[in-house]
């Protein structure tokens, strides 16, 4: 079932509202007896245009709420399909490095500390995907929660 939270928040203010109207007639107005339907055609006419303009704003808003969750979910799948591009590509040069290193042990001529330097670098990128994996659950944990929330879906 579809949440439609303002279209019903829209139905019981209009409801509030006729039921006002009504008791507003009656206790202000000091009409003979209380009239929850108007006998006189005006008034009615008046009352079923703004209960049909409240509930037109409760469907609008829903239908507006409803669009802003479906774009949010695909900036979260673009967003989530960036992360995923990002780790594979750090992936793909964390194993080229680990490759320049292997080979860079072999070769005499290399300096250790330059080595070293180039561990260090390896390590603070291995890090630094891990942050960006961490970002990607986090994303994770925002799209179960979107859907739950896919109840306001198309």
């Amino acid at each position: 079932m579809k949440k439609k939270i303002f279209t019903v928040a829209a139905f019981e203010m209009a409801l509030v509202f006729w039921f006002l109207e009504s008791a507003i007639h009656y206790f202000v107005f000091e009409e003979s007896h209380f009239e929850f339907i108007p006998s006189e055609s005006n008034e009615l006419w008046m009352r079923v245009v703004i209960v049909f303009l409240i509930l037109l704003l409760g469907i609008f808003a829903d239908a507006f709420i409803r669009r802003i969750v479906h774009n949010q979910i695909k900036v979260a799948h673009v967003y989530n399909s960036l992360i995923q591009a990002s780790n594979h590509t750090l992936d793909n040069l964390l194993g080229q490095m680990q490759l320049f290193k292997l080979e860079a042990q072999k070769c005499k001529e290399f300096d250790a500390d330059v080595i070293r330097s180039y561990d260090a670098a390896i390590e603070h990128a291995s890090e630094l995907k891990d942050k960006l994996s961490n970002v990607d659950e986090a994303l994770n944990g925002f799209k179960a929660v979107a859907e739950e929330t896919k109840e306001y879906g198309d």
